[in-house]
């Protein structure tokens, strides 16, 4: 087998990579940000807490709006709170923030770099 340096510091490299677990929870945070309806659905979210009832519209009926704020809960991207019969959802942190800015403005030069 070739490798491209060194065989010693092909092992510092790997030694420098994050746990199994830490990369399975990261895949898994993309995971749920995969879907442009979940991401719609932060992005609403940027602005303050929201009952699920606010989040429905004519395209997404209760039922799809609960469902993909499961997947987001489960990601731990967004919290809930329960009011009577309502439940309330915000983002989980400002590192959530930072993430959905982040993603559109990569997608932004994405964009921009293929006209």
């Amino acid at each position: 087998m070739n490798f491209c340096q060194e065989h010693g510091q092909q092992k510092s490299v790997v030694a420098k990579l994050p746990s199994e677990k830490h990369l399975n929870g990261t895949a898994a945070l993309f995971k749920a940000l995969g879907d442009p309806s979940r991401m719609a659905l932060l992005f609403a979210l940027k602005d303050g807490e929201r009952c699920v009832g606010d989040l429905v519209d004519d395209r997404n009926k209760l039922s799809t709006v609960s469902a993909r704020l499961k997947v987001l809960f489960d990601a731990n991207l967004v919290v809930r709170r329960r009011d009577a019969r309502h439940l309330y959802y915000r983002l989980a942190d400002q590192h959530v923030v930072q993430l959905i800015d982040n993603a559109l403005a990569h997608a932004d030069e994405e964009m921009e770099a293929s006209v």
